[in-house]
């Protein structure tokens, strides 16, 4: 019983020391000691305790604009906020900074991280991409105004990360028309993808179902359009043939059965 006595004391004693210190936290932000905050955020800061350097920083904030430390202020801030992780916040605050310093020597650092903060809210590829194409623009801007800067080769990675989180999206939905039998449109979104993107790695895939949407689309067609329809099957496939060595057999005899359909096709409506 003794030892178990024993085992609880130095619990409540760093019990009482976080309470002690979050009171001395408390009683910093309340004061008129701005001098005191800073020094005490930055040391926090540099501690990596992000939660109580943010909290002293945006205090400070007010207080110090357009005096000699609002530029420091507003970087550190934002960098507590990016060691949180709270990512939006951050981006908002970094983005900020380098509107309002655009000369500082932290401009370039803050331009980097404002498109960072935008990389991690990019949400996966299914929902909205909105934050995903600022991200990748915010990045660009970033290449292009540093293009010397040792984050380049990162910032293209991360670029090439998100374009491809983008393809994949638009491959999806082009084929969600095939796979739903819409094959005029997915026709169409095909078509339209391998001109935005040609040299995706979707590009054989894509080659393939347009095939399939073609012959889908001939053989459900009036009378009166098949002609020009069977022409496109033919010709897609011709273009498909050159590309690619087909080592799917099964996609291959697929493909090669539709031509030859195909051809059977017109040399009828002659």
């Amino acid at each position: 019983m003794l030892k178990c006595k024993y085992c609880i004391i130095p619990v409540l004693l760093i019990a009482l020391l976080s309470v002690s210190c979050a009171n001395e936290h408390n009683k910093l932000l309340k004061s008129n000691d701005q001098d005191k905050k800073y020094e005490v955020a930055v040391a926090a800061l540099e501690k990596k305790d992000y939660f109580h350097a943010s909290q002293l920083f945006e205090n400070l904030l007010l207080y110090y604009r357009g005096r000699q430390k609002a530029e420091s202020v507003a970087y550190y801030y934002a960098q507590s906020l990016l060691g949180m992780k709270d990512y939006y916040s951050a981006g908002y605050q970094f983005e900020s900074f380098y509107k309002r310093f655009p000369y500082s020597v932290n401009a370039e650092e803050a331009l980097y991280q404002s498109a960072y903060c935008k990389y991690h809210q990019s949400p996966e590829y299914t929902l909205d991409q909105t934050l995903t194409k600022e991200a990748i623009r915010d990045f660009q801007t970033f290449v292009d105004k540093y293009p010397s800067s040792p984050r380049v080769q990162e910032a293209n990675k991360i670029m090439d990360e998100l374009r491809d989180k983008l393809i994949q999206k638009d491959y999806e939905a082009a084929f969600l028309y095939y796979k739903t039998g819409k094959y005029q449109s997915a026709q169409v979104m095909f078509k339209m993808f391998l001109n935005d993107y040609p040299d995706s790695k979707y590009r054989k895939d894509v080659m393939y179902y347009i095939i399939l949407a073609d012959y889908e689309l001939a053989s459900n067609s009036v009378e009166n359009k098949q002609k020009a329809r069977y022409e496109t099957v033919i010709a897609d496939y011709q273009k498909y043939a050159a590309s690619f060595t087909d080592k799917d057999k099964s996609k291959s005899d697929k493909l090669l059965n539709i031509y030859n359909l195909s051809r059977k096709e017109l040399e009828q409506i002659k």
